[in-house]
């Protein structure tokens, strides 16, 4: 049964359609990922069918006992809500209750025969412990504490909390009140590796429908059953998680090529031909023929055409090709110290980063990451012994918040100041980063994430730096820009020195591990995904760790579904070849056969001039017979030509 469903939504904002057509059911127990450019309408979706927004044109429809949880990255609170009471409020039906519970344990110590009292009684304290009313405080500390918020932050307003720090609040009431629809947009955002570990344990263990916006690759690969993909408006849905998606999709799409090509082919077959029979109606004035080319042609007319595929070209069209090679030292850290108050981040820490090196620095959410990467490039110089930056060292930095970022600035005006570059040279670096004409006066807050992720890398690649320092830099992008920024640091000379959460990106790109732990740098001389295989297993010996389970979740019967698309979209492959051949031989056989029967035609001709009338009849009866022939052939390959 569909808890909640779209049929023909669309919507727009004084604009063109965001989204058209959208037709979908969300079911108990499905997990589904939502992808798409940024812009794409993704959040819009989500909003739609949670009932913060209604469609221009459609209905969404709710069943009534559905409870929907929304988990937006912009969270609302009222001023001065605490962490632990913007929780509570998650629980106010069941503290209701409560309060209903202990009126009613006064009014039957007075009354304890009364039926009425002691039936009502016992339907809310049946309610209240499926609810766990009586874990609630429990419930609160383990989901905060899995999602990596500090006990000590619990009491504080959240008026004080970063956006990132909401992010993980507005996550944490969304799972504690475990609804029956979960609508998350961007959840991992800002979660440390062990939250995020802990989020698709609980995700896959749960029985409620989810539909979640992400760009984590690894998340999307470990938590859902299908993909829906948002392009042009239009909503597609793949089988299978996001490595099963992206297969799925370049079959599709080659396919669809195949098709194109095929159909065109036959289009200029039909139109070839019929070209051929009107010519031969003309010249011998046949009406069966020139009715054969009309419906030659009507057929070519009424075939349902099949697109070519649009193949996406918006690239970065730029690579970071690095500065000048450094020497064999790019950075020292030695006997580091550092203090937010009376909290000690780093006491006495050490490390050493060669140039080449591809370094991920990994630890819980405030342990300091982010800390040593600002203190790095605010202090580090080839001057400074506690954090010595190699003398040919040339640094560039990404920063998570995009704080460097001069909001009130437009695009083109900050990119000329941060880069030295002349008004139209400015303009050309922004377009090899997808932005238009249009865009380049816009104020730098108009921009979304994604843009301004953009932005940042723009400035990074006219840089020519050889120590790229990077703080979350996939955070704000799309699937696809994701993908194109691994392949831009792929191809990159120079140092790595990563803080992400993004497990995917760290497997792909990241040689070494550099851990914060007890106040230190602990060094792994090993990958991303070895380093964290261990420390999963270390914590969990009896799990398989969690990159052994990718893919893991597809049920047998989803598996076997898949297989038999697979044969059945083989054997429609096998079955469209033999066709095309069938109807190539066909054509030459009718190619071979017109050429008889015109060289009959001109010899009948030379014979009725001779009065030859015996070997004029026997050329005449050839003919027919040709004639005769051709007439099946036709039929043959048109019916072939139709059903392509």
């Amino acid at each position: 049964m569909s808890l909640v469903a779209a049929a023909d939504v669309a919507i727009h904002f004084a604009g063109p359609l965001v989204l058209d057509g959208v037709n979908l059911k969300l079911e108990r127990g499905r997990r589904i990922g939502l992808i798409g450019r940024n812009g794409s309408g993704k959040s819009t979706l989500l909003k739609l069918l949670g009932g913060l927004l209604e469609p221009t044109r459609g209905k969404v429809l709710r069943d009534k006992s559905t409870s929907i949880g929304y988990q937006e990255q912009e969270l609302s609170f009222e001023p001065g809500t605490t962490v632990l009471q913007h929780m509570r409020a998650a629980f106010a039906e069941v503290e209701a209750r409560q309060r209903r519970l202990a009126e009613l344990g006064d009014e039957l110590a007075e009354r304890p025969d009364d039926t009425r009292l002691l039936a009502e009684y016992e339907r809310l304290q049946s309610a209240q412990e499926a609810g766990g009313v009586y874990d609630v405080d429990r419930r609160i500390e383990k989901t905060l504490r899995s999602l990596g918020l500090p006990e000590r932050t619990w009491r504080q307003p959240l008026d004080g909390f970063s956006g990132g720090e909401r992010n993980v609040i507005g996550l944490a009431r969304v799972l504690l009140q475990r609804p029956d629809v979960m609508l998350l947009d961007e959840p991992t955002n800002h979660l440390d590796l062990d939250g995020i570990a802990w989020f698709e344990d609980f995700v896959r263990h749960a029985d409620a429908a989810v539909l979640m916006v992400s760009h984590n690759r690894h998340v999307l690969d470990t938590c859902v059953h299908e993909i829906w993909e948002i392009q042009h408006g239009k909503l597609t849905r793949w089988a299978g998680n996001y490595s099963q998606f992206r297969k799925l999709k370049a079959e599709a799409l080659a396919l669809q090529l195949r098709q194109y090509k095929a159909q065109q082919k036959t289009v200029e077959r039909l139109e070839f031909q019929a070209r051929r029979l009107r010519d031969m109606a003309n010249a011998y004035d046949d009406p069966g023929q020139a009715k054969k080319a009309k419906a030659m042609m009507r057929r070519a007319e009424r075939m349902k055409q099949v697109d070519k595929p649009v193949e996406d070209t918006r690239r970065f069209a730029a690579g970071l090709a690095g500065g000048a090679r450094h020497g064999r030292i790019a950075l020292t850290v030695n006997d580091f110290s550092f203090a937010h108050g009376d909290r000690a981040l780093f006491d006495g820490a050490s490390l050493e980063v060669e140039y080449g090196d591809r370094v991920c620095l990994v630890g819980p959410n405030g342990s300091g990451k982010t800390t040593l990467l600002r203190q790095v490039l605010e202090h580090g110089s080839w001057e400074n012994p506690t954090l010595r930056l190699g003398k040919s060292v040339k640094v560039g930095e990404y920063r998570q918040l995009h704080d460097a970022l001069e909001a009130g600035q437009s695009l083109r005006d900050w990119a000329m100041r941060a880069t030295g570059l002349r008004r139209t040279e400015a303009g050309k670096l922004l377009h090899r980063f997808l932005f238009t004409h249009d865009d380049l006066d816009r104020p730098i807050h108009t921009l979304s994430g994604g843009e301004k992720s953009r932005l940042q890398l723009a400035r990074l690649v006219h840089g020519q730096v050889n120590f790229l320092v990077l703080d979350e830099p996939t955070n704000h992008l799309d699937l696809e820009a994701c993908e194109q920024l691994e392949g831009m640091l792929a191809e990159f000379e120079g140092t790595l020195l990563v803080v992400s959460h993004d497990r995917w990106f760290l497997e792909k790109l990241i040689d070494r591990v550099v851990e914060l732990k007890d106040k230190n740098l602990v060094d792994h001389r090993c990958g991303f995904g070895e380093w964290w295989r261990r420390k999963r297993e270390a914590q969990e010996p009896k799990r398989k760790g969690a990159l052994e389970e990718r893919g893991r979740g597809t049920s047998a019967d989803e598996k076997r579904a898949r297989r038999e698309e697979y044969e059945a979209r083989k054997e429609r492959q096998r079955e469209e070849g033999r066709r095309q051949s069938r109807a190539k031989k066909i054509e030459a056989t009718i190619a071979t056969l017109e050429k008889e029967q015109g060289a009959l035609k001109e010899t009948m001709a030379a014979l009725y001039a001779e009065d030859k009338h015996d070997e004029a009849a026997t050329a005449h009866a050839r003919f027919e017979k040709l004639k005769a022939e051709l007439g099946g052939l036709y039929e043959e390959w048109e019916s072939l030509a139709g059903d392509g």
